[in-house]
């Protein structure tokens, strides 16, 4: 793994927030002060910084003075951060969180590294939510994943008319754990009453974090 930012975030315990890149009205009124409170009771947020949901999340957390993670599908060198207009929320990120990647520096945006990043930001987190997501999103890609890592998967409801309401409703009707406040998550992982949360060391010992010395 190659990081670059304060690796002591990811020692702390974190939520994956992910969702569609075509994110509604609605989809920023949820995010936004979701993201924020759950960063404001202690938990670093963990996304991918695609465009939409992954964005507001990364930008909430930041502007609540928390930690967030980003989990590239590219190199974590600034030339191949993608998308490139938010090269300058990853840098914002690198102060208060990490940009990880299994990819090596220079590595270009190739479309299948997306659903296998995936993996990464569900398995260093107690959790992912779900904000919007149409019935093909890579989202529901990152969902499946925390599933098979014994993680807690949650869901925003939506407009039943909308087509980001898909993903969501269908992970509600399976079993998610139906979310309409930011303590819904807190009491579902136990975590409601303290902004002490235990570490999660063991759930990335396996992976050798590394940082290049180069000029990245």
């Amino acid at each position: 793994m190659y990081v670059r930012g304060n690796l002591e975030s990811l020692n702390n315990s974190c939520l994956g927030i992910v969702g569609t890149r075509k994110i509604s009205s609605y989809g920023r009124q949820v995010t936004l002060p979701l993201a924020a409170q759950l960063t404001q009771k202690g938990l670093t947020i963990a996304s991918g910084l695609a465009r939409g949901v992954d964005t507001l999340a990364h930008q909430a957390s930041l502007k609540s003075n928390g930690q967030t993670i980003a989990v590239l599908g590219t190199g974590i060198d600034r030339a191949s951060i993608y998308p490139p207009d938010n090269k300058r929320l990853a840098e914002q990120i690198t102060q208060q969180g990490a940009l990880i990647s299994e990819f090596p520096l220079g590595s270009p945006p190739l479309k299948e590294h997306f659903p296998q990043r995936n993996r990464i930001i569900s398995g260093i987190s107690l959790g992912v939510l779900i904000i919007e997501a149409p019935q093909r999103s890579g989202a529901l890609i990152t969902a499946r994943d925390a599933l098979e890592q014994n993680r807690e998967v949650f869901a925003v409801p939506g407009h039943i008319f909308s087509s980001n309401s898909i993903g969501p409703h269908d992970l509600i009707k399976m079993g998610a754990k139906l979310i309409t406040s930011a303590n819904d998550i807190l009491e579902e992982l136990g975590l409601e009453n303290s902004k002490e949360f235990v570490r999660i060391d063991k759930l990335i010992t396996k992976a050798k974090l590394s940082t290049s010395k180069v000029n990245l």
